[in-house]
């Protein structure tokens, strides 16, 4: 790796993002392959110094050769752009060093590349759709299994068929914002956005003290809860459309529930647990002990690296904003509660049709075993495609490519319903 440290070291005095994320930290961080790590000395929150590895550090940040080659590439496939998707290891205090200044951390990576690379290349333009950002948002009480929930959702678009649309884990009904004000899909279809009850501006719960245990939802409940808003709002047989732990919902229930709904679209979904998911620890995600920023700065690094830098922030501040303990309850069934090994055989495409989707800088479309390019395997007429150029928050992070790129899917997708009910 060769870097010119004078470089990195002012790119890092005068980024104000990373300071901004390393609040008040004084420490020595060292990032770097084995051979040549640099080390990073930072005083109250600022980078006083960039220097080959010398002596003990407080924090070190490793990953294989391979990784630190790659990530200083312009465009880094997947594996390399982020110390999330990378698999880099950290050896620190939790508490203090890694979780609270995790987006620090993964900013100091984007400036090394920079460093090698020259700068970002210009932003991607966003453009500014007020005159359709006219979403209604209400509420409406939900019953499910004996529970009842106060649900917020919005609604937008004049199209005949209804689209029910789930968000990620922890997230909520924000992500779909800009779909919502889409003009092409406004025209296809009247779009419902929800939130699950204790995601964004649902409470938890009615009638039972839901602060004297943890949010552990499993496939059943989160099941329920989509059949039980479709009954409350009089839907006829929406489009269900999720993405992440909405994807594995969406095949979950064209496993159990489809006779709701005329089709499903899973959006970075599994077809099931891979060997990682299932060892991987939501504990850290509920520990009072670790700063939310360990999860939200996570979450910045796994959007698209060619997504435009204000959506990520945004995909990245939804996560910011929600309730102690939600995203790793969501986290919870999506690494650990699916398998199509064992349902696959029930999803009867001839009625409800199946479409996998997965971002190319998702996880999921690099695991051909475990990732949803395996679901037609297991559920014989679902179709499979790869979404060029997104990533996992695809609806949020980079919503003009995504909307773009779904809307001739969806009309695959209606003419697929179109088809089935002999039309």
């Amino acid at each position: 790796m060769r870097l010119d440290l004078d470089n990195l070291a002012d790119l890092a005095r005068d980024d104000r993002q990373l300071g901004l994320a390393l609040g008040s930290l004084t420490a020595r961080v060292r990032m770097g392959p084995d051979q040549a790590p640099v080390d990073f000395e930072i005083a109250d929150g600022a980078v006083a110094s960039v220097k080959p590895a010398a002596g003990e550090a407080d924090l070190v940040i490793s990953g294989s050769d391979s990784f630190w080659t790659d990530t200083l590439a312009a465009q880094p496939a997947y594996e390399a752009s982020s110390l999330t998707s990378g698999g880099a290891s950290f050896a620190g205090d939790i508490p203090r060093t890694i979780a609270p200044h995790y987006s620090a951390w993964e900013r100091l990576l984007q400036l090394m590349r920079f460093c090698a690379c020259g700068l970002p290349p210009m932003p991607k333009s966003v453009p500014d759709r007020r005159e359709t950002d006219d979403a209604i948002g209400r509420y409406a009480y939900v019953s499910a299994r004996g529970k009842e929930a106060r649900i917020y959702y919005e609604v937008a678009g004049q199209g005949d068929v209804p689209l029910l649309l789930h968000a990620t884990a922890g997230a909520d009904s924000r992500q779909f914002r800009h779909m919502l004000s889409y003009p092409p899909l406004r025209a296809r279809f009247r779009m419902i956005a929800y939130d699950l009850p204790g995601h964004g501006k649902s409470l938890p719960v009615l009638g039972e003290p839901w602060w004297e245990a943890q949010y552990r939802p499993g496939r059943e409940e989160l099941m329920d809860w989509a059949v039980g808003l479709v009954e409350a709002l009089g839907l006829d047989q929406p489009v269900f459309l999720g993405c992440s732990v909405g994807g594995q919902l969406a095949i979950d229930l064209a496993a159990w529930r489809a006779e709701h709904f005329r089709a499903f679209v899973s959006l970075n979904g599994w077809s099931s647990a891979s060997p990682g998911m299932r060892a991987f620890d939501n504990a850290p995600f509920r520990d009072p002990a670790i700063a939310s920023d360990y999860f939200a700065g996570r979450v910045l690094a796994t959007t698209s690296p060619l997504a435009p830098e204000a959506r990520r922030h945004e995909t990245a501040f939804v996560y910011r904003s929600n309730a102690p303990g939600i995203y790793a309850g969501d986290n919870d069934y999506f690494m650990n509660a699916h398998d199509l090994a064992e349902d696959g055989w029930r999803i009867d495409t001839s009625r409800t049709p199946l479409f996998a989707l997965a971002g190319e800088y998702d996880r999921s479309s690099l695991s051909p075993k475990n990732g949803a390019p395996a679901i037609p395997r297991h559920v014989k007429g679902a179709v499979y495609r790869t979404l060029q150029g997104l990533g996992h928050f695809a609806p949020s992070d980079d919503p003009e490519a995504f909307c773009k790129a779904i809307t001739p899917i969806l009309d695959e997708v209606s003419a697929a319903c179109r088809a089935r009910a002999g039309e």
